[in-house]
């Protein structure tokens, strides 16, 4: 009943307040025939017979924001301290993980292989070549030295046979080219031989191995131990005369040492 009441009261003073407010619309509209007043209008007092009562305003409370506290201090002490794991979420979405990684094929060891063999050595088209071959001179092969009065009793052709590193190699058939003599390396010395040069001129060559193997070898420029057989550079060159027109000469007219040369000659390996 009390609201009610209240709506009650608060209709009429409405009602009221719009008759008032309709009344003084019409008073405040002034005739034009009525003549002007020559005096001012006395303010008209408006008697408001209801005071509406005013409606309470909610006003809401806002919580105060706290304040920002700075800090103006300034550390003085530094932590080395390794910093501490953070320990990972527990609660962590089961989400699937997708790998990109590219997945390698497993390391297979390769097949043993057995190791390779080293090549065979190419062998030379040739086994014994001929690295030296000297007449000797007057003075070697004679006792005083002089070709006009004495020449040297020695004609023999002294031989050495050594391996590509230039050691001595024994048991080397050296023979001339028309297979008369033969001799083998070692039978006067340490990789040496001699074969006795008479009155005759023969070129030498490496024939075989004492046991039997076969070799292949250069031959020498013929040796001789007759004047005319002999070039007139290896007389000179040999001290037989003084000069190579000397050593012409004497060669026709037998002035030199017939049949008393010595040759040195050298056979080496090529493998």
């Amino acid at each position: 009943m009390p609201s009610r009441l209240i709506q009650t009261l608060i209709l009429g003073g409405l009602t009221i307040v719009v008759l008032g407010v309709i009344a003084l619309a019409i008073l405040s509209v002034e005739p034009a025939w009525l003549p002007l007043p020559e005096f001012a209008p006395k303010e008209e007092t408006v008697i408001n017979l209801f005071t509406p009562t005013p409606v309470p305003t909610f006003t809401p409370t806002l919580s105060p924001v706290p304040p920002t506290f700075t800090s103006t201090l300034t550390p003085t002490l530094t932590s080395t301290a390794a910093p501490t794991e953070t320990p990972p979420p527990t609660n962590m979405p089961e989400t699937p993980v997708t790998s990109t990684a590219t997945l390698l094929p497993s390391p297979t060891n390769p097949p043993a292989t057995a190791p390779a063999e080293p090549p065979t050595p190419t062998r030379p088209p040739i086994d014994f070549v001929v690295v030296q071959q000297r007449m000797r001179t007057n003075e070697e092969n004679s006792w005083d030295g002089k070709v006009a009065n004495n020449c040297g009793g020695d004609h023999t052709i002294y031989v050495q046979v050594v391996d590509v590193a230039g050691q001595p190699l024994t048991g080397i058939i050296v023979g001339d080219t028309y297979k008369n003599v033969r001799a083998a390396s070692g039978s006067s010395g340490l990789g040496q031989l001699k074969i006795d040069l008479w009155s005759n001129t023969m070129a030498l060559e490496v024939q075989g191995n004492i046991d039997g193997s076969p070799y292949t070898s250069e031959q020498t420029l013929p040796l001789s131990t007759r004047d005319e057989d002999i070039p007139a550079e290896w007389l000179f060159a040999g001290g037989y005369c003084g000069s190579i027109a000397e050593c012409q000469t004497r060669q026709q007219t037998n002035g030199l040492c017939r049949g008393h040369y010595s040759y040195d000659v050298t056979f080496q390996r090529t493998w």
